[in-house]
């Protein structure tokens, strides 16, 4: 026989740690705060174990809520994936959204996760593109832009809804030659060896991303390095490229790298010299704020957006700790 708890509860929870708080998941399920906040309590009083850490002023997930909701979400796509199969709804008038977005986040985050959208939302169509913004003009046919960096237009909307810091990566061949160096003084300030070796390199560098690598040099205290060599490229998934290929050391996005550096094709000598880049912005324009399509679109990306954080914060305490 099945131990399961209340299954209203159960689907209330998943929306709650998908989309990262009460309130998406209210609005989600097209129910109240407080109905949200009341199952939620329900469900931890029936498992006795605490699912959500609410220390901090976001709604966080305990080990075991990151457990449960890595079991659950998939299930339930799942379970509604079937239903679609055996008894579809007939589908409104297909809605189409138009999306800009730069090109590394679309190749590496945006559409590898597609997928998931398009299952849930099939009534909902995505064209991608690469349209962007130029001197503040919204680029024409385009319904969503998505940047870096905060909105500053008072006829547009922007929603904030992933972090993302950067650091140096590089293939395994190239990271051989950290082998041996101590890469950290006492303090965790990077070592004088191992910034030699890095400026022995040749950097790899993006015209649409020009100041990442100063940024990194001035979190680092290493603003004085020069490298040996540096490349050049018209766009950061280039230079990407050609760090895999082993032409040199790349300034990479550590948020859009998490598949390469899990296969190992990707590796980052100084993993815990992350510098705090400018979030990723989903912007509209304010008479678009009534837009389903845009709202479902939005509450998912946020949603992906906080089991990616949860992830890759699992994954960095499992090596802290290995």
């Amino acid at each position: 026989m099945r131990r399961l708890p209340p299954l209203n509860s159960l689907k209330t929870f998943e929306a709650a740690a998908r989309l990262g708080g009460v309130v998406p998941a209210a609005n989600e399920l097209c129910v109240s705060h407080g109905a949200v906040s009341k199952q939620l309590a329900n469900l931890e009083s029936w498992m006795g174990v605490a699912l959500f850490d609410r220390s901090a002023r976001r709604l966080g997930l305990t080990a075991a809520g990151r457990g449960l909701l890595e079991a659950v979400s998939p299930a339930l796509d799942q379970v509604a994936e079937a239903i679609g199969r055996i008894a579809p709804l007939p589908l409104p008038e297909a809605a189409q959204l138009v999306v800009s977005a730069p090109p590394t986040l679309t190749l590496h985050w945006l559409v590898p996760r597609l997928t998931s959208f398009l299952r849930l939302h099939p009534e909902i169509g995505i064209r991608l593109n690469n349209r962007r913004e130029q001197n503040g003009v919204w680029p024409p046919g385009v319904d969503v832009v998505i940047r870096r960096g905060a909105n500053r237009h008072p006829q547009r909307h922007g929603l904030p809804f992933m972090q993302e810091s950067v650091t140096p990566m590089c293939a395994p061949s190239i990271a051989t030659r950290f082998k041996g160096v101590t890469l950290c003084e006492r303090g965790g300030a990077l070592s004088g060896e191992a910034l030699s070796v890095l400026a022995g390199q040749t950097w790899l560098t993006a015209d649409m991303r020009p100041d990442d690598w100063g940024h990194w040099q001035t979190y680092a205290r290493a603003s004085s390095l020069i490298p040996s060599a540096t490349v050049s490229f018209d766009h950061t998934y280039l230079a990407l490229e050609a760090a895999l290929d082993g032409l040199g050391v790349a300034m990479a996005p550590r948020v859009l790298m998490e598949e390469e550096l899990a296969s190992g094709r990707l590796v980052a000598p100084f993993a815990h010299a992350l510098a705090p880049s400018e979030p990723y912005v989903i912007v509209y324009e304010h008479h678009r704020e009534g837009d389903a399509a845009i709202a479902a679109f939005s509450a998912w990306l946020l949603g992906q957006a906080s089991m990616h954080e949860a992830r890759v914060a699992g994954s960095e305490a499992m090596n802290e700790f290995s």
